[in-house]
């Protein structure tokens, strides 16, 4: 009678995740029987599976609830197939799940859009607080070296399709989608969408593009003045410098800019 071999326990661990994430049950369970278990072996699978695709559902709520039930979980499974973790965090899993959606139906574009948006409003939340300042502590800013702060919560999008529109309507009505939620649109052309955190509630709003890459200047670091600089690039001086100047009224009155100095 053969000795059963011993496998090291680093090669044990390798072909246990190789089953775990094998996705076909004929080879998952020639890899079950490698490792010398039984059936009673399927309930880490089963956990495994059911996991992560629950993660999914908890971090692309309103995508879960676009899509209906049936049609989420085939799509999460999918994912859980295609994508294995890579990370110690759940947090951090389905990273690519909006990529997902877009592949799985094409012809859908605001899913995966649904679920960039979900993914978006969850880092907000993670990201470090700041006190937005108030119009009063403007009064001492040099504008000639003044740099604009916007919050760390700030995240820029870009958008092909009113998922920003589904997404505010699926969040108020707190409800599947149905007749009364607006309708699918593919937009004229892509939009900036912008996400921050005013305390506990996510803020989204639609940018344009002189907006955009006033932001963008804002977070390479640009001074205020160089940023009218670039403006009056295609506008008259006074006009540059009153565009950016009310953009800022505009920030400071949604609580985006951090700090000015």
């Amino acid at each position: 009678m053969s000795t059963p071999t011993i496998l090291p326990l680093a090669e044990l661990q390798r072909r246990f995740c190789a089953w775990l994430r094998e996705p076909d049950e004929d080879r998952a369970s020639e890899q079950a029987a490698v490792l010398g278990v039984g059936p009673g072996l399927s309930v880490y699978q089963n956990n495994y599976r059911v996991t992560l695709v629950e993660a999914l559902r908890e971090t692309h709520g309103r995508a879960a609830l676009y899509l209906g039930e049936s049609d989420f979980d085939a799509a999460a499974a999918h994912h859980v197939d295609a994508r294995p973790p890579s990370s110690w965090t759940l947090d951090a899993y389905g990273d690519g799940f909006p990529d997902t959606l877009t592949a799985l139906w094409p012809d859908r574009p605001e899913a995966g859009e649904l679920a960039m948006i979900d993914r978006a409003v969850g880092d907000t939340f993670v990201a470090p607080d700041a006190e937005p300042i108030a119009p009063a502590a403007l009064g001492e800013v040099d504008w000639d070296t003044a740099r604009i702060t916007l919050v760390p919560s700030l995240l820029l999008l870009e958008i092909a399709t009113n998922a920003d529109e589904l997404w505010l309507a699926l969040t108020h009505d707190e409800g599947a989608h149905d007749e009364g939620s607006p309708a699918s649109q593919i937009l004229p052309q892509p939009q900036t969408l912008v996400i921050w955190r005013q305390g506990f509630e996510p803020v989204l709003r639609r940018a344009d593009a002189m907006e955009t890459r006033v932001m963008r200047q804002c977070a390479q670091g640009l001074t205020f003045a160089e940023i009218c600089a670039d403006l009056a690039g295609d506008h008259d001086e006074d006009v540059a410098v009153n565009m950016a100047g009310t953009l800022l009224g505009q920030w400071l009155g949604e609580g985006l800019v951090a700090a000015i100095g």
